[in-house]
């Protein structure tokens, strides 16, 4: 039997069941042998009836089920606080929630049909042509960072991650405000870019005062280059026979103040001895770990 034969034999069973429950059914009508017995032709009748009450009561139940799903499927997508998009191949909107038109700066309904790239910076428009290419080409997820400019000129940096629809003429989007990570990646540049090119002599260390991290003016004056001095203590920078008990001094100064300053010798790398003015403080690393600072220079 098959499973279209087993549903209507089911069917049938239960509307057989509902008649007699009812107490519709005929009397008789079950052991009447002749199809075209009056009595056996109404209890047919009542039988397709009922059957057909209950394919209704099924198909009532299942647009019921449905609608509630499009429902809390709307409600989820359009409610969602993240942005989603669905784009064509060349970039146009024809979906979006409300955190997308808000992210947009705009109405929904004036963003549908218009090109994603209409909101991004000019300069990022080929960024978001390329990942639409690629996810297209490859048919792999492919991500893109971008800046937006809303209609009221707000700039937000967002990044783009795509995948395939099933139709594979479309894809999602989904586009993450990281403006803040963003601005902090571009401070911390910053920093890096200042203290490389500083025309002090600097270096980083960990808290127990082994070197980390050194800039330029570190190498032109020491004589040192990075790999010869990362992972070493600052202590091998000191000239002992003309500054003993200078690590402890600048550890208890550190610990006491949060900070040292003073005159040092130290020793190049040739050996020749040599006086700077030093000041050393202590930051907080990335990771929440103390660090310091130290910046010197020969001393007048």
């Amino acid at each position: 039997m098959s499973r279209e034969q087993l549903s209507q034999h089911v069917l049938r069973e239960d509307a057989e069941l509902r008649l007699n429950q009812q107490g519709r059914a005929q009397a008789g009508a079950q052991p009447l042998p002749h199809a075209d017995n009056p009595q056996r032709l109404l209890h047919e009748l009542q039988v397709y009836q009922v059957e057909l009450e209950l394919q209704n009561e099924q198909l009532e139940a299942a647009r019921a089920w449905i609608e509630a799903a499009l429902a809390s499927y709307t409600e989820l997508y359009d409610f969602a606080p993240v942005p989603y998009f669905t784009l064509t191949r060349s970039g146009a909107i024809t979906e979006t929630n409300l955190a997308g038109a808000r992210l947009l700066g705009s109405e929904r309904s004036r963003v549908i049909d218009k090109r994603l790239g209409v909101f991004v910076a000019e300069s990022d428009r080929p960024r978001v042509a390329a990942c639409l290419k690629s996810l297209f080409a490859t048919q792999s997820d492919a991500h893109c960072e971008v800046t937006l400019v809303a209609r009221d000129g707000t700039r937000r940096t967002v990044e783009m991650s795509t995948t395939l629809a099933n139709d594979g003429e479309t894809c999602r989007a989904v586009l993450a405000d990281v403006s803040e990570r963003s601005a902090r990646e571009r401070q911390t540049r910053r920093l890096a870019d200042a203290f490389t090119m500083a025309s002090e002599a600097m270096f980083l260390s960990d808290q127990h005062g082994v070197i980390t991290d050194v800039n330029h003016a570190f190498s032109a004056l020491t004589g040192f280059a990075p790999d010869q001095v990362l992972g070493q203590h600052r202590r091998m920078l000191f000239c002992e026979s003309r500054s003993p008990g200078l690590d402890e001094d600048i550890a208890h100064g550190l610990a006491l103040k949060g900070s040292w300053s003073g005159d040092i010798w130290n020793e190049h790398r040739d050996g020749a001895p040599y006086r700077v003015a030093a000041h050393i403080g202590t930051m907080r690393d990335s990771s929440g770990a103390q660090c310091c600072v130290m910046r010197f220079s020969r001393h007048d």
